[in-house]
């Protein structure tokens, strides 16, 4: 056991020092470059953790600091998919739907157009991202926005592996595509 876990277990302050210093820095920058989270939801998620290792650490016996680091990796992963779940729920819209000649409609559909481009680019983009599966579309745009594969493939059902295979066809398809509709424009 390390020194700074029997520091912890006293819940002296200058472990409490420590333990921000050796991976309050760490666990800020994952959350910000991985997760996309702003500095301040990423700053209160540190901190959360911390003051949970200490909460807890009496429960857990550590046989060397790999499986510290550990502990303290999964309470923050925790806390950043606590973080990402009540984010997502905030945003959860409910749209009535109402029949009209035999088609169910949104009333948000009737009253909002689409803005038009005037980019062909992005007409084209839009054209061409339509034509494809959806799985294939959440591909695209997660990588484009640096998700890992491990972490696209709990939304595409598709084995992790395989995904940058996909990804690459699909991104060659893409520009090929737009290019050709760009080109006829």
């Amino acid at each position: 056991m390390t020194d700074l876990v029997k520091e912890i277990r006293k819940k002296d302050k200058k472990a409490i020092t420590a333990l921000y210093n050796q991976y309050g820095k760490k666990l800020y920058g994952y959350a910000v470059s991985k997760w996309n989270v702003s500095e301040d939801d990423a700053w209160e998620l540190v901190y959360k953790t911390l003051y949970k290792i200490i909460e807890v650490i009496d429960k857990y016996t550590f046989e060397n600091e790999s499986k510290f680091n550990g502990f303290i990796y999964q309470i923050f992963i925790n806390n950043l998919r606590n973080n990402y779940n009540e984010k997502k729920n905030k945003y959860v819209e409910t749209i009535v739907l109402e029949e009209k000649h035999g088609q169910y409609v949104s009333e948000k559909e009737e009253t909002i157009e689409e803005p038009v481009s005037n980019n062909p680019y992005m007409n084209c983009l839009k054209k061409t991202l339509e034509q494809f599966e959806d799985w294939k579309r959440v591909l695209l745009l997660m990588r484009a926005q640096n998700f890992s594969y491990d972490e696209i493939s709990n939304y595409v059902n598709k084995p992790s592996e395989q995904l940058k295979v996909y990804y690459l066809r699909a991104k060659q398809i893409l520009t090929d595509k737009v290019n050709k509709c760009v080109n006829t424009i």
